[in-house]
Formats: structure tokens, sequence, C-alpha cells
């Protein structure tokens, strides 16, 4: 797959590799991308789902996911502006998030993108908040995490959502390990 980059859109690193290499989509699912960023995930996953679509709150990285898309001649995906669900509607089998993480607190269009607040999931759970009005029953989650964040805190945020807790894959890098939760309706 060829990626174009922007400066002020996150890059896919080892963050999003992590999760584009463990995508189980089966194929005619229906897909939703949180924080679309380049495209990566929804791309990877536009190759099984029946329909995907990715939001951002970033209106670069939209652009630059539909860049992606025609680059890559994806026709299945779409791409909108969005804080999080605010303009998402229907149900999804599967719903992906690679959400801002790290525990600082920077502001800034690029910086948004990896600004997770002081413990690292203010974001995390404002998109627990409502992911279960937008998951087909049976569907499921597939969430990045760090050890920055502690698992024990994100299994507990789960479990207040009445939502599963299974670590799927992990990858260490340099002062961290990247986990990738996948989560369902208990």
């Amino acid at each position: 797959m060829k990626l174009e980059t922007h400066p002020e859109v996150y890059q896919p690193a080892e963050d999003s590799h992590l999760l584009a290499d463990n995508l189980d989509v089966q194929k005619g699912e229906s897909v939703l991308d949180v924080g679309v960023g380049s495209g990566i995930i929804a791309l990877t996953a536009a190759e099984k789902a029946l329909k995907v679509v990715g939001v951002d709150v970033n209106p670069n990285a939209v652009k630059l996911a539909c860049k992606n898309a025609r680059i890559n001649k994806i026709h299945n995906v779409e791409f909108r502006q969005s804080n999080l669900f605010e303009n998402v509607n229907g149900k999804f089998d599967l719903i992906t998030f690679n959400p801002p993480y790290l525990p600082v607190c920077e502001k800034g269009v690029l910086r948004d993108s990896w600004s997770g607040g002081v413990n690292g999931l203010e974001v995390v759970w404002r998109f627990l908040k409502d992911v279960k009005k937008h998951l087909k029953p049976g569907g499921r989650i597939l969430l990045v995490v760090s050890s920055l964040n502690g698992l024990n805190n994100i299994e507990g945020m789960l479990a207040k959502k009445g939502l599963s807790f299974a670590v799927k894959a992990e990858c260490k890098i340099p002062f961290e390990t990247l986990y990738l939760v996948q989560s369902k309706s208990l």
C-alpha cells in the first residue's frame, strides 16, 4: 500500500503497524476507524470489509486519508471529520481506535494525535463512553494502549462499560510496551 504523509497528520508508527498487522476483519463486515490519521487502518480494513468509515478530528487527516484511498484505488471507504462519534451514525461489526495515549498535555494539530492528558486516558475514556452505541451485537473493538497507561486501568475502564478485556498482541519499544486490546460487549 502506498501512503502519502502530511506534516500536520500523525504518520504511521509502531502503534499503527501493531493494529494494521493484527486487524481481523471478516469478509463483508462494516468497520469504523476512529482517529484515521493517514488512513492506514481504514484502508487495510477495506481489503475485506464491505464498508469502512474513517473519522478524525483533524481536517488534514481526513483529506490525506481520502487522497491515500484514491492513490490505492480503494472505493469502499468513506472519510469524514468527527470528534470521536460526533458525526458517526449506525452500528459496526468492528471499531478500531489508535488513540492519543501518551501521558502528556500538549496542544496543537499534530500534538493532539499523541497527547492523552495527565494519565494518557482522557480520550480513551471519552471513546468508551459512547462506543457501545455504535457496536453491533457481537461486534468487537480493537484499541491500542500503552504500558504507560497501566493495563489494569484499561481493564477497569472496559469493565465499567460492560466490555471484555483481552490482549491480542503487543510490541515492545523503548520506554514502553504497546498493547492491542480486543474487547466485546459482556
